[in-house]
């Protein structure tokens, strides 16, 4: 019996294979990580609108700044007390930034929650949000003296 060789077209087709999944492997890697960034992009984005909503009501004590603690804990776990799980992957109370603004007599005007330095690790790299995202509302509760 005659043993068959392997033709040259076999050989053409296993590089025509790995060359195809490189490139597919490459697509599919950069989708992955731009689709999981923007989801926990989104899910950041959530958290703070929330925390910003409940900023703009909380009772702004002028002397102790305690609500302060409340905000971002709302900003990290959706609860004005400190929580478990955070809404977003590894996401801490020293990654929400909670500044405002003051009219001439010391009553808030707007205050502004932003995410800072806060990394996702996407797999195949590493994102870092400095400043983003953030968001500014009227403030609107009570201002305690």
């Amino acid at each position: 019996m005659k043993r068959r060789r392997p033709s040259a077209k076999s050989g053409n087709a296993a590089l025509e294979l790995a060359l195809t999944f490189l490139m597919l492997w490459g697509l599919l890697s950069g989708a992955f990580r731009y689709g999981y960034s923007m989801y926990i992009y989104e899910s950041l984005v959530t958290a703070v609108a929330g925390a910003a909503r409940y900023g703009a009501r909380v009772d702004f004590d002028a002397k102790t700044h305690s609500f302060v603690a409340a905000v971002k804990n709302m900003a990290v776990y959706g609860s004005p007390i400190t929580g478990q799980v955070p809404l977003a992957p590894h996401l801490t109370v020293d990654n929400i930034d909670v500044t405002w603004t003051s009219d001439a007599t010391g009553v808030p005007r707007t205050m502004t929650l932003k995410v800072i330095n806060y990394s996702v690790n996407a797999v195949f790299q590493s994102f870092t949000w400095s400043g983003k995202p953030s968001v500014t509302v009227r403030f609107a509760g009570r201002y305690l003296t």
